[in-house]
C-alpha cells in the first residue's frame, strides 16, 4: 500500500513539475521582458521579510504532523487555530511596520506593497493544515490539478496587468490570486474541517518536534535571504531584481526536481523511520536520479547563459550573465544536499540539522559581506559559490552518516553523471571557439549537448533508466 502511494505520488509530482515549469518559465520570461529588473526587486525586498514571517506562522507544525504517527482531530484543530492566530498577528505587525520597511530601503512604494503582499500570511495559515494532511496521506492528484488552475488564472491576470502598465502590481496580484484559488481548492479536496477546539497540551509534543525544524528553517532562510537584504539595501532594487531572477533560474531545476521527491519521501520515510538500511537504499536511488536531471540542466545553463539572457530575457538583463553562470555551478553542488532535510526530519534529528545550518551561517554570512564590499554583486555571488560548493562536502557527510552512508557511496552514484556533464562543458567550449551569432550558438549547443549526454547515460547508467521506467509506467491490474 505504501509503495503504491509513493509511486503514485512521485508520478503526479513529476507530471506537475513538468507542466508548471513549462508555464512558469515561459510566462515568467514574458513578464520579465515586460516589467524589467526593478519590479522584481521591489517584490523581492518585501518577500525577504514575509517569507521569514511564514516560518513563524507554520512553526514547523506541518513537518511535525507528517512525522506524527498518532494524529488526532483535536491535534490538527489546535494547530489550525494556533497558526491562524499567529498569521493574523504577524500580518497586523507588518501593516504597522510597513513604513519602517520602506524607510529601510528608501522606497516609499513599499508601504502599500507590503500591506498587500503580506496578506499571503493569513491565506497560508488557513491553507496549512489541509495541505499538510494531503501530503501526509501522499495524496497529490487533485491538489496538483488545483495548482494548475490557480497558476493559469493568476498568470492570465498578471499578463493583462503587465501589458496595461500596472508594473510591479502585476506580480503582487498574481501571487495573491494564486494563493486564494489554491486555498479554495485545497479545502474542498482535503475534506477536513477544524473543531472549535484548542488545547496546548494537544500540540505540545508537535511543538517540541517542530521547534527544532523551525530553528533550522529560520537559519536556512537567513542563509538564503540575507544576501537579498544586503543587495537590496546597498545596491538597490535593480541589482536585487537581477539577482533574484538569476537565483530563481538556478533554483528551477533544483527545487522542482527535488521537491518531487521530498514531498513524497518525507511522509514515506517517516513511516519506516526506524529502518535506516531501507532509507539508505532508497536515498541512493533518488539522489542519483536528482543528479541525472539537475547536473546537466545546471551545466547546460552555464554554457548557454550569454545566449539565454540576450535572446530570451533581453538586453536590459545583460548584467545577469555572470551571476547566472556562477549560480548555475552552485546549483549543481546544492542539489546534492537536497534531501538532507528529509533525512534529518524523518529520523528525528532536527536538532542536528539546526547545528549544521548554524555552522554554515557562521562562515557564509561574513563571506557575503566581504564579497559585497570587494566586488559588489559579482563579489557576493562569487563568495556564495566558493563557500556553497566547498561547504557542501562536510554538510552532506553529516547527514548521510545518520543512515550509515559515506561520501564514497555518493561518489559511486554520481561519477558517471559528472562525466556526462563534463562533455556538455567541452561542447560549449567547442561551439564558442567558432564565434557564431547568438541564435546559431544557442541552437548548436542544445542540439549537440542533449544527444551526447543522453548517449553517455544510456551506455553507463542503464540500470538507472530501468528504475525510472518502473516508476513512470502504470501499475498492472
Amino acid at each position: 500500500m505504501l509503495q503504491a502511494k509513493v509511486k503514485s505520488g512521485l508520478k503526479w509530482n513529476i507530471i506537475n513539475q513538468v507542466v508548471t515549469q513549462l508555464i512558469f518559465v515561459w510566462f515568467g520570461i514574458y513578464l520579465a521582458r515586460l516589467l524589467g529588473p526593478e519590479a522584481y526587486g521591489l517584490v523581492g525586498m518585501i518577500t525577504i521579510f514575509s517569507g521569514f514571517a511564514n516560518l513563524f506562522v507554520d512553526f514547523g507544525f506541518s513537518s511535525a504532523i507528517i512525522y506524527d504517527q498518532n494524529l488526532t482531530v483535536k491535534k490538527t484543530s489546535s494547530v489550525f487555530w494556533f497558526n491562524l492566530a499567529i498569521g493574523l498577528f504577524v500580518y497586523l505587525l507588518f501593516f504597522v511596520l510597513s513604513p519602517f520597511i520602506a524607510e529601510f530601503y528608501n522606497e516609499p512604494k513599499l508601504i502599500i506593497l507590503t500591506r498587500v503582499v503580506t496578506l499571503s500570511l493569513i491565506i497560508n495559515s488557513l491553507a496549512g493544515i489541509p495541505n499538510t494532511l494531503l501530503s501526509k496521506n501522499i495524496d497529490f492528484k487533485l491538489k496538483i490539478v488545483a495548482a494548475w488552475i490557480a497558476t493559469f488564472l493568476s498568470y492570465g491576470v498578471a499578463f493583462y496587468m503587465a501589458y496595461n502598465n500596472w508594473g510591479v502590481w502585476s506580480l503582487v496580484i498574481q501571487g495573491i490570486i494564486s494563493s486564494v484559488i489554491n486555498l479554495i481548492f485545497v479545502w474542498r479536496i482535503a475534506k477536513w474541517r477544524p473543531l472549535f477546539y484548542f488545547s496546548w497540551s494537544e500540540i505540545s509534543g508537535l511543538f517540541n518536534y517542530g521547534s527544532g525544524i523551525v530553528g533550522t528553517n529560520m537559519l536556512g532562510y537567513l542563509t538564503r535571504n540575507l544576501d537579498n537584504l544586503l543587495i537590496g539595501k546597498f545596491l538597490g532594487n535593480a541589482s536585487l531584481g537581477i539577482y533574484t531572477r538569476s537565483y530563481n533560474l538556478m533554483m528551477l531545476p533544483i527545487s522542482n526536481v527535488t521537491s518531487v521527491f521530498s514531498k513524497v519521501l518525507f511522509p514515506a520515510f517517516s513511516v519506516i523511520q526506524g529502518d535506516k538500511e531501507k532509507i539508505a537504499f532508497h536515498y541512493l536511488k533518488v539522489i542519483k536520479f536528482i543528479a541525472l536531471v539537475t547536473f546537466p540542466l545546471m551545466v547546460g545553463l552555464f554554457t548557454v547563459a550569454d545566449e539565454f539572457v540576450l535572446l530570451i530575457l533581453g538586453a536590459k538583463w545583460r548584467d545577469a550573465i555572470p551571476i547566472i553562470k556562477m549560480l548555475s555551478i552552485l546549483g549543481a553542488a546544492q542539489s546534492v544536499l537536497s534531501l538532507n532535510g528529509v533525512i534529518y526530519n524523518a529520523t528525528g534529528n532536527a536538532g542536528k540539522a539546526f547545528r549544521v545550518t548554524l555552522y554554515l551561517n557562521i562562515i557564509l554570512i561574513p563571506a557575503w559581506i566581504l564579497g559585497l564590499y570587494l566586488g559588489e554583486l559579482e563579489g557576493l555571488v562569487f563568495a556564495y559559490l566558493l563557500i556553497g560548493t566547498i561547504g557542501a562536502i562536510p554538510i552532506l557527510n553529516v547527514a548521510i552518516n545518520i543512515i550509515n552512508l559515506s561520501l564514497l557511496d555518493i561518489w559511486k552514484q554520481l561519477y558517471k553523471i559528472i562525466l556526462g556533464c563534463l562533455l556538455i562543458i567541452l561542447i560549449g567550449l567547442l561551439v564558442n571557439s567558432f564565434n557564431l551569432n547568438l541564435e546559431l550558438s544557442l541552437l548548436s549547443k542544445i542540439v549537440l549537448s542533449i544527444p551526447i549526454y543522453a548517449l553517455t547515460i544510456f551506455f553507463l547508467e542503464r540500470d538507472l533508466l530501468k528504475e525510472i521506467i518502473k516508476v513512470i509506467k502504470p501499475n498492472k491490474a
